[in-house]
């Protein structure tokens, strides 16, 4: 390969692209990630990545945009870029150990125009409303998977959990709800519940049995969303869960290592603002 020359000058191009001698196909450090085809400087890349990694309950686009002096839209799809390449990737490793399972809503209204069951008067929460159920799968002291379910129900909720865990070396921590019924035959350890209801939120002689590692997960996320974001569409969740993810799985590094494994995420990475038609 050798680098490429403007023809008028015979210096090196602006936007330093190589060429490959055998097929002649131009690339760039930018080729094949989530940089590719951009025309922001790398600097603000950097920093926006830099941004993502060491806000604790992320940036906003506006923030971004305001930084960095570009537009709004520009800052909004960066950022989706980034959460792209902070996903976690389908060779990750299995959670294993004690694991905990929990589910949360997130955004919408209540399906009642007052958020009030009329019968007894309490706001609706949870399955009586219009919200986005978000799951999360998190082993003690190790990593968490986040996923965006359509509907709490044991066909949803069991394989997310057996697709996120070592099924050999496993114990499964929730609450009571009925569809995590039947996930203790699919792991070596069990599965052991607490009953929220009846107001336990911790059982076990050693108080081991609780699911408050995905408690303490939920209220980041939470925060993020009504303090940083505001208003996050259904369609985009899955991106802001990405995010989330990746910091909590890095949470025990500094905010360096955390923003340089952020940017190696981005080989081998595509977002598009549309798919391309179909030649």
């Amino acid at each position: 390969m050798y680098t490429m020359k403007d023809r008028k000058t015979g210096e090196r191009e602006r936007n330093y692209r190589w060429r490959c001698r055998d097929c002649a196909k131009m690339f760039s450090v930018r080729t094949g990630t989530v940089f590719e085809e951009t025309r922001l400087p790398l600097r603000v890349w950097c920093h926006a990545f830099w941004r993502c990694s060491a806000s604790k309950k992320g940036v906003s686009a506006l923030q971004i945009s305001r930084e960095c002096e570009i537009t709004p839209k520009s800052a909004l799809f960066l950022l989706h870029r980034i959460r792209k390449a902070m996903e976690t990737g389908p060779d990750a490793p299995k959670l294993s150990g004690i694991v905990e399972a929990d589910e949360t809503y997130i955004g919408g209204k209540p399906r009642n125009r007052l958020g009030r069951n009329p019968k007894t008067g309490k706001r609706y929460t949870g399955r009586g409303t219009t919200k986005t159920p978000v799951f999360a799968v998190v082993q003690r002291g190790g990593d968490v998977r986040l996923s965006r379910l359509d509907r709490i129900t044991a066909p949803n909720l069991i394989p997310a959990i057996l697709a996120a865990v070592d099924r050999k070396n496993t114990t499964v921590m929730t609450d009571e709800l009925g569809a995590y019924n039947g996930v203790g035959r699919g792991v070596s350890g069990g599965h052991k519940t607490v009953t929220h209801s009846r107001g336990q939120y911790v059982d076990g002689r050693n108080g081991e049995v609780h699911s408050n590692t995905a408690e303490s997960v939920f209220s980041l996320i939470k925060r993020g969303l009504i303090g940083t974001f505001h208003s996050v569409s259904k369609e985009h969740l899955h991106r802001y869960l990405a995010e989330f993810e990746f910091r909590w799985n890095h949470r025990y590094v500094d905010d360096a290592q955390r923003t340089m494994a952020a940017i190696r995420g981005a080989e081998g990475k595509r977002l598009l603002y549309r798919q391309p038609a179909a030649a």
